[in-house]
């Protein structure tokens, strides 16, 4: 079970389309443990019956599968769908796995693509430095991490960074229609917003979000990322809102450190706890 390279030894690319066919799930979560092949594959499923995907990395190797083979369609950002029409709607990697996406992305020459290039341009990032440290710290901007996510928001417009002891950085775009831009309660943590008159983008959203605890006696870090995502999506597929589960995502992140098992028992006493964000979203 652990020898995860048989998912890019074997390929049924027409059992997996099917098989999203026959469920429509509301939300598809792939990971990295596909070949870049198989990865397009259940990611153009998700697409095509209406599914939001996430991606989960995995690793820092493995991230970067998802930025390999381009295809020659540059205003699709390599066969990659660009805001507003972006393949993916939200992935949760760790900041190296961010730094791995974000190299392997540039390296792919997915930034040189037109569309990209015109979402970037509706942020209005320039000058931003100032704005990265206020909703981040220096130490984190030094590394990069805000500029990181913000020139990868065009393929991924949802990205949630797990910062460890640090917590976690959501960074999103915003609509031009979204109540955020008028709302005084998030006004600090708009980053930009836009000023070319784009169409669809507004802005950009950036909060971090303070660890739910630091663990002093980690028992195990497998199945750390994975039940991070998996309430997250949880609570997604409810209709809740990824601002009001970040924190809930993170607890259960706690859980699974302090056990010995990839999924705490106790998990599911955060059912009410999730079920609440939910209903608080509505």
């Amino acid at each position: 079970m652990a020898d995860m390279s048989i998912f890019t030894r074997y390929s049924f690319p027409e059992y997996w389309s099917s098989a999203v066919a026959a469920t429509r799930p509301k939300w598809l979560v792939v990971d990295g443990n596909w070949s870049e092949t198989d990865l397009r594959t259940w990611i153009n499923a998700g697409r095509e019956y209406g599914a939001q995907v996430a991606f989960e990395p995995v690793s820092v190797a493995k991230s970067q599968r998802l930025f390999a083979a381009p295809t020659k369609n540059p205003h699709h950002g390599h066969g990659i769908g660009i805001y507003p029409d972006a393949s993916i709607t939200l992935a949760t990697p760790n900041q190296h796995e961010l730094k791995a996406m974000y190299e392997a992305a540039k390296t792919g020459g997915y930034f040189d693509s037109p569309g990209w290039f015109e979402i970037i341009d509706a942020f209005g990032m320039r000058g931003a430095r100032d704005r990265f440290v206020r909703l981040t710290s220096v130490a984190m901007t030094d590394k990069g991490i805000p500029v990181q996510t913000v020139n990868l928001l065009p393929y991924i417009p949802t990205i949630i960074t797990k910062l460890g002891s640090d917590g976690a950085l959501l960074t999103a775009v915003l609509g031009r229609d979204d109540a955020r831009l008028k709302d005084p309660k998030e006004a600090p943590y708009i980053l930009t917003r836009s000023n070319n008159n784009h169409p669809q983008v507004g802005g950009v959203y950036m909060r971090l979000f303070p660890a739910a605890e630091k663990v002093q006696n980690i028992v195990s870090v497998n199945g750390v990322g994975d039940t991070f995502l998996g309430v997250l999506v949880a609570g997604l597929a409810q209709g809740g809102k990824v601002v009001n589960l970040v924190d809930i995502a993170q607890k259960a992140a706690v859980m699974s450190l302090k056990s010995r098992e990839s999924v705490n028992d106790e998990l599911v006493g955060l059912k009410a706890e999730l079920r609440a964000a939910v209903v608080a979203t509505s």
